[in-house]
């Protein structure tokens, strides 16, 4: 990670970027970040804000990390899962 943030790339890394942003604000940053030209890592449990955002989800748990090539709901839908919040219950 140290590595990437001292060479210049285009690189953006959030973290629960939309905690206390209301609706409109939510909406026009999601519509920057689809715009941006460049890698994006966002750390969200805002299934809404990650829908149409992301194409790959990384999984985190059992000392493992897995990546799923798919959309926030798809993966869900592969979890058989309602919330990203149940993934802390496991």
């Amino acid at each position: 990670m140290i590595k990437l943030l001292l060479e210049p790339v285009n690189l953006l890394i959030l973290d629960e970027p939309t905690n206390h942003l209301d609706m409109k604000t939510k909406d026009i940053l999601k519509q920057a970040l689809a715009d941006y030209d460049g890698t994006l890592i966002v750390v969200s449990h805002d299934r809404d804000f990650l829908d149409g955002l992301v194409t790959k989800v990384y999984e985190f748990g059992h000392k493992k990390v897995t990546e799923h090539l798919c959309g926030i709901y798809e993966f869900l839908e592969k979890k058989k899962m309602a919330s990203l919040q149940e993934l802390e219950k496991k």
